[in-house]
Order: C-alpha cells, then structure tokens, then sequence
C-alpha cells in the first residue's frame, strides 16, 4: 500500500515536470522566432530611396533598434532583389545621444559623397526613419566633431529635420527651408516585385488651405483612373475629411483596399492631420487592415 502511494507521488511529480518543461521549451521556441521588424532604407538602380520593412535581428530596445537600423543599411543581402545599401560597408556609430526631442549620431568619417543629391539622400533617409516619436531633429558628427555639411556639398545638414521629407526633386536651400512636404505614395516595380515608395513634393504651407493641399497631393497621385474630389475637404481637430468621386470604385463597387491604404498615408504626411477619413459618394469608406503589410513593403531574406 505504502508502495503504491509512493508511486502515484512520484507519478504526480513527474507530470508537473513534464508540463514545466514542455513550456519552458515552448517558451523558448517562441523567443527564438521572436522578430523586430523595423523600417530601413534601401536605394534600387534608379537612386530612389526605398523604405522596407525588415527583421534588423536585435533585441527590441530603442538604441538596439537606432544602431540596428544603421548597420542593416550597410547590408548587401538585399542585393539579389534590386535593393542596394545607402552606406558604405566601413561606416560606424561612434557615439549616440539621445534626448526627448533630438538625435546626435557620431559616425566616422566614411560618407563617400561626391555630390548635393548624395548628401540629401543621407539627410532624408535618416531624418524618415528617426524623425517620429517626439524626434524633430536630427544633428550630425562626424569623429565627434558637429559637421554643418559634408565635405564638397551645399546641402546644409540643419536640414534634418520631420519637415524634410523624402525623394524630394530639389536640393537647393530655399526650396528646403521656404517649404514644407507632402508624401505621395506611389508604386514601383523592383526586380518583380512591387514596392510603395514615399516621394515629396514641395508646397508653400503658409499660403494654402487644406483643401489646395489635398488637391496638390492627388495631382501627384498615380492610378489607372484620375482621382477627384466632390467637395472641399475639411480639417477639424486633426481629422481630415476627403470626399471623392465614385470613378476610382471597383466593379462590384468597392475600393481596391491598397489604394485606400496609398491614399490614407499620403494624406497623414499633411501637417497636422492626425486621422484621415475618406468618404465616396458621401459614405464614409472603412479601412481594410489586412493590407498593412503590403503597403509597409515587408519583405524577408
């Protein structure tokens, strides 16, 4: 009797071992499949930026995720589809500052630049990528002395900032300083395969109404069927009201969901709109979540 009580206990304990190593490793699986998907930034053969969203395979923290970023953009894995690093392979992060509202990134002195496009480039993948979160400036040193510009090049480096935007057609200072941006995201294929690039165009903030923005943004707007509006759009407390016409609709009349997700991006890079609600023949349109991460170009190696 005695025997068979030790038995059933020893039997009890073993189970309660079981389960516990049973989870620990299931526990373990999950960690080791555990991803950090951030966004980084690429160039194709054309020199366009290209912003995609990637697995930097460090550990979710902010500096782990700055530095992270950094070295994927060195990267020449993504060679094999289209996508090239924007920084030389012996570039590195000496120093990093962080502080509430700005960046200080200290890099050695391996920036091969030859020209103002170059440096712009520079300026506006990292001010994208790091200029959200309360960032609102992004400041330069190199060897950690503060550089105003690269070497060779006009671009002023104080240029980075949120306001700077990305794949913008002009470099001089004025156009920099004397406008703000706008993003239109617009398709383009690379090695086969479709990517949704950001690109800005230049308007003179302080003397247009929200309504000449919008229509601005939608001149640049590439789609098979020429988007419109049907009446003036409106912005209240950060909510942008856009009401367009019915001809960009589907033939069972719905609206493709990745121009919905193009549109919806474009229209929050507008200063000071926080939510966009899109309405089509007075009917307000829901968001089709489950195109995200095409939009956000995710892609895998």
């Amino acid at each position: 009797m005695f025997k068979k009580y030790l038995r059933n206990i020893s039997m009890f304990f073993l189970c309660i071992f079981a389960t516990f190593v049973y989870f620990k490793n299931d526990d373990v699986k999950k960690e080791a499949k555990a991803t950090n998907i951030q966004t980084v930034i690429f160039k194709d053969q054309d020199e366009t930026l290209i912003p995609v969203s990637v697995d930097i395979g460090v550990k979710d923290e902010i500096e782990n995720n700055y530095r992270g970023i950094i070295e994927t953009m060195k990267s020449t894995d993504y060679k094999e589809i289209g996508l090239y690093p924007l920084f030389n392979k012996k570039l590195e992060l000496n120093a990093l500052i962080i502080e509430p509202d700005q960046l200080t990134f200290d890099f050695t002195n391996h920036f091969p630049i030859k020209n103002d496009q170059q440096a712009l480039d520079i300026c506006e993948a990292l001010s994208y990528l790091f200029c959200k979160n309360g960032i609102t400036k992004i400041n330069m040193k190199i060897n950690g002395k503060a550089v105003s510009n690269f070497k060779n090049t006009t671009i002023p480096l104080s240029c980075m900032t949120a306001k700077l935007g990305i794949n913008n057609f002009e470099t001089s200072s004025f156009d920099l300083y004397q406008t703000s941006s706008v993003l239109v995201y617009n398709e383009k294929k690379i090695s086969g395969k479709t990517y949704y690039i950001p690109t800005s165009t230049r308007i003179q903030s302080a003397n247009q109404s929200i309504d000449q923005k919008v229509s601005l943004l939608l001149d640049h707007f590439d789609n098979s069927t020429k988007i419109e509006t049907t009446k003036k759009s409106q912005l209240n407390d950060g909510i942008l009201s856009i009401y367009l016409s019915s001809r960009i609709l589907e033939n069972d009349e719905s609206i493709n969901p990745i121009l919905y997700q193009r549109l919806e991006k474009s229209f929050l890079s507008i200063s000071n709109v926080s939510n966009v609600k899109i309405f089509i023949d007075n009917e307000l349109i829901e968001e089709d979540k489950n195109v995200s991460s095409t939009i956000d170009n995710i892609i895998q190696i």
